[in-house]
């Protein structure tokens, strides 16, 4: 493996953020080069982690010469057994709950002779080994495993990142379908925790994947002040980013959902795209909290156009009302 800085891409980081897409469809016949693989690695490496005590690892798995696969596909929902099949690689993500209780002390002398703890903030030796460092050493484990979890999904969205600055397309997917069974596999110790799968491959459909998926409206997500303030995004900045390629167009793209037709005609796959019901369709697309162009309306039409939509089941409107009540959440928005 010979790779100079002149082999490694110089794509933007706000162009990166625009382009990363969940990919679904890998060429199985191409595999990534492992000097992607290990920048991916380094890059969630380099993430921020309190304390510098370094709790995030990674199991990479070659799907051609993993001789775990047959337990691995296992372990991985039905709806994603075709996606590991494809891919080049997997990327277990790992977090290691005895890094914070092992490791506090270490990292924080790292931290001090890099320079990062000051007694500007009001750091001393004393006052860390009496009361800060034994302070997180208390901390019980479910608390611990929280913290944690953060910082390896840090690590991970670095990782991702920089896949798509390479061209790699990525996807995390849940290994639930058998618990524990991964850290069976893998005779993990029990102190870690398995945190997500990662995919990882060169895209078979486009690598925009039909164009950037809709989200909530900013304003609906973000508060300036007090919460329940909106936050407007200013329009010139939003013009802004659109021409650094940070915020795209709206999926779906023409022509996507003839890519998917014939992505599943070459795996002899089943054809078409998932449909909700009628009514379940009219309010989404009119739900005002939705940041929606108009690719996704114009889909919506055409799908309402079609017609033999499914109904909501009865069983699930049950299960919804419930799990709603549950959480003190209106539920007659979605079930009216």
């Amino acid at each position: 493996m010979s790779v100079s800085a002149a082999d490694i891409p110089d794509k933007s980081f706000l162009q990166t953020v625009g382009d990363r897409r969940s990919i679904r469809y890998y060429d199985p016949d191409k595999k990534v080069e492992d000097w992607k693989i290990q920048t991916m690695l380094q890059a969630g490496r380099l993430a921020s982690c309190q304390g510098n005590i370094n709790a995030t690892e990674a199991i990479v798995v070659d799907r051609e010469t993993c001789d775990l696969w047959d337990e691995i596909e296992e372990c991985v929902s039905g709806f994603n057994v075709q996606i590991i099949n494809q891919s080049s690689h997997l990327i277990f993500w790992l977090t290691n709950l005895n890094a914070w209780y092992g490791r506090a002390n270490d990292g924080l002398s790292t931290l001090a002779l890099s320079g990062a703890l000051t007694k500007y903030h009001g750091w001393n030796y004393e006052f860390t080994m009496t009361q800060t460092v034994p302070r997180l050493m208390s901390f019980p484990t479910e608390r611990t495993e929280n913290l944690l979890r953060f910082e390896t999904g840090l690590a991970v969205c670095q990782s991702i990142l920089t896949a798509t600055s390479l061209d790699i397309g990525s996807i995390l997917i849940a290994f639930g379908r058998k618990p524990g069974g991964i850290e069976k596999a893998f005779g993990l110790p029990p102190h870690y925790k398995l945190t997500w799968g990662h995919a990882v491959g060169y895209p078979l459909e486009d690598f925009k994947a039909g164009g950037q998926r809709p989200r909530l409206k900013f304003e609906k997500l973000f508060h300036k002040d007090a919460h329940g303030t909106p936050y407007h995004m200013d329009e010139d900045l939003k013009e802004a980013l659109k021409a650094k390629g940070m915020i795209q167009e709206q999926s779906p793209v023409d022509g996507r959902m003839d890519e998917i037709e014939a992505l599943a005609s070459k795996f002899s796959r089943e054809p078409g795209v998932v449909s909700w019901p009628e009514k379940e369709v009219r309010r989404l697309i009119n739900d005002d909290d939705w940041d929606f162009g108009p690719n996704i309306k114009k889909r919506a039409e055409e799908v309402l156009a079609q017609g033999g939509l499914p109904d909501y089941p009865e069983e699930m409107r049950e299960t919804f009302t419930k799990l709603m009540e549950e959480h003190g959440i209106d539920a007659s928005k979605y079930l009216s």
